[in-house]
C-alpha cells in the first residue's frame, strides 16, 4: 500500500494526547494524513524524505509560547519552508506581535476540529495561489491556466482563449534596461485586467505565462471586443516608454538573438484566438497548439493585430 501524498500530509505539534486524537481524526477524514511530532525532538531526517506540506502547532508545544515557537520553526532550515498555523487561548490574541511572529494563520483553542480543517484547506489554497501567481504582475500562472483552461472545457459552454505576445520586448529590454521593460509589463497587465473586466465581466480571465506573454479568456460574443480594445489601449500608451529620439523615428537601435545589430519597430502586440464554438476542444494541449499556430501567422504581421481561428472541425 502507497504512502499518502505529502501534498496532503500535515505535521502536527501538539502538548494534549486528547486534543492530537480529536485534531488528527478530523483530518483524516477530511483526507489528510497526520504525522505527530514532539517539537522538541523532531525526527527531521524522518521528514525530508517524505515532507508534509503544512505545519500544525499548539502554543505550549514542547513548553513554547507561540513566539519562541514560531520563531524555532521558521528559522528551522528545512521546516521553514513549510506554511505555519498555530492553535492559540483567545485571551492570548492581544498579546501576539502578528506581523513579526512568522505565521500564515491561527486558529483559537477551543476550537472545533472542523474549524482546524477548513483553516488548514484555506492555508493550503492560498499558498498555491501564491506560489502561482506571477511575482510582477500578480496574475496567475500556468498552473491556474491550465485549471481554467480545463475547467471551460468540461463545462462544454463556449468560450475563446486569447494567447498575447509583446512584440520586440526583448530588443526594448536590451536598449532600455529590464526595469523600464518592468514597467510595459505591468502596464500591460493592467490594460488587460481593466478591458476584459470592462468587457466580459465575471466571465472574463486574465493570466500571465511568464515574459511578455498573457493569457485571456471570455465567452465568445466578447473576446473581438476585447482584442481590438486591448490593441487600440496599448498602441496609444507604448510610446511613452521610449526616449524622444526613438519615438520620433518609430523604431530602435538593437541587437536581434544572434548578437548582430539592427532596427526594431516600436513594440506592438500579436494576439492569438481559439474558441469552441466553431471546433469541438477536448484538451488543453488542443488549445495549445492551434494558438501557436495562429501566433506565427500574427507575427508575421506588422502592427498589433490579431488573428482567430476560422477553421471548424
Amino acid at each position: 500500500m502507497s504512502r499518502p501524498s505529502s501534498t496532503r500530509r500535515i505535521l502536527l505539534l501538539h502538548h494534549d494526547p486528547a486534543e492530537i486524537q480529536t485534531i488528527s481524526q478530523a483530518l483524516n477524514k477530511a483526507g489528510f494524513s497526520v504525522v505527530e511530532a514532539d517539537a522538541a525532538r523532531m525526527a527531521l531526517h524522518e521528514l525530508v524524505h517524505d515532507p508534509p506540506c503544512l505545519m500544525l502547532a499548539a502554543e505550549g508545544a514542547g513548553g513554547r509560547s507561540v513566539d519562541t515557537l514560531a520563531h524555532q520553526l521558521k528559522h528551522d532550515p528545512f521546516l521553514g519552508r513549510l506554511p505555519l498555523i498555530v492553535l492559540v487561548r483567545g485571551s492570548r490574541l492581544n498579546d501576539i506581535d502578528w506581523s513579526a511572529v512568522g505565521v500564515d494563520d491561527y486558529v483559537t483553542v477551543p476550537s472545533h476540529p472542523e474549524e482546524v480543517v477548513q483553516r488548514v484547506r484555506l492555508c493550503l489554497s492560498r499558498l498555491t495561489r501564491s506560489l502561482d501567481a506571477n511575482p510582477l504582475t500578480r496574475l496567475p500562472g500556468n498552473t491556474t491556466i491550465l485549471h481554467e483552461t480545463t475547467a471551460r472545457i468540461e463545462s462544454g459552454q463556449p468560450f475563446a482563449l486569447a494567447y498575447l505576445d509583446i512584440d520586440n520586448f526583448k530588443s526594448f529590454n536590451d536598449r532600455y534596461g529590464y526595469g523600464r521593460g518592468d514597467e510595459v509589463l505591468v502596464v500591460t497587465c493592467r490594460i488587460l485586467t481593466t478591458v476584459v473586466g470592462e468587457l466580459a465581466g465575471p466571465d472574463g480571465f486574465v493570466g500571465h505565462v511568464g515574459g511578455d506573454d498573457f493569457v485571456l479568456m471570455s465567452a465568445p460574443a466578447a473576446i473581438d471586443a476585447i482584442c481590438e480594445t486591448v490593441i487600440k489601449r496599448f498602441d496609444l500608451v507604448i510610446p511613452d516608454f521610449y526616449d524622444r529620439e526613438d519615438r520620433a523615428r518609430g523604431s530602435i537601435d538593437s541587437v536581434d538573438r544572434r548578437g548582430n545589430r539592427e532596427q526594431f519597430p516600436l513594440m506592438s502586440v500579436s494576439i492569438a484566438v481559439v474558441a469552441n464554438d466553431g471546433r469541438r476542444i477536448t484538451h488543453p494541449g488542443d488549445v495549445s497548439k492551434i494558438a501557436s499556430e495562429l501566433k506565427k501567422r500574427a507575427k508575421s504581421l506588422p502592427g498589433s493585430v490579431f488573428v482567430k481561428d476560422e477553421r471548424a472541425s
